[in-house]
């Protein structure tokens, strides 16, 4: 006969076997896509294109101003599975999930533009420290102990 704490070991055991969750992230670039695409010198990012079902002009102007093209689905022929081709409209022809279309711009340029935000919104974040500590009072001082720390969304997970 098993005693009740063995069996319940037992069943505790049995259920924590690989039987977790991890949700999958749909904005995921295939390894070898990316790969490919950095061999060329190009960077790759999804822009949005749809707002509340709407075409949004306004985001993808600014992103094409800044450089990024769309990607064309002769370039990226392994994503037709996990993605759509937009069939109508004025972004047709490009590769889609959900609202966002896959883009493509100069690696250097992607690097260049993601220093000069960078540092941007360090000066605007020093700046605003400045101001702060300029109106310092003795009577009631100031002290200013805050981290600054940046995140770029969830670490991808990979079973071995």
């Amino acid at each position: 006969m098993t005693s009740r704490n063995d069996s319940r070991n037992d069943s505790t055991r049995t259920s924590t076997n690989n039987n977790t969750f991890e949700e999958t992230n749909w904005l995921e670039i295939p390894a070898r896509v990316t790969q490919r695409f950095e061999e060329s010198g190009l960077a790759l990012r999804w822009i949005r294109v749809l707002l509340q079902g709407a075409d949004d002009y306004k985001n993808v102007g600014k992103r094409q101003a800044d450089g990024w093209e769309f990607v064309t689905p002769e370039e990226v022929p392994e994503m037709l599975g996990s993605s759509n081709v937009r069939e109508g409209g004025r972004y047709a022809g490009v590769i889609c999930r959900g609202d966002l279309a896959l883009a493509k711009m100069p690696k250097e340029r992607a690097i260049s533009r993601q220093e000069f935000y960078e540092n941007r919104s360090r000066d605007m974040v020093r700046a605003v420290n400045q101001q702060l500590m300029g109106s310092n009072d003795s009577r009631m001082p100031i002290s200013n102990a805050s981290k600054t720390q940046v995140s770029r969304g969830k670490v991808p997970k990979f079973q071995d």
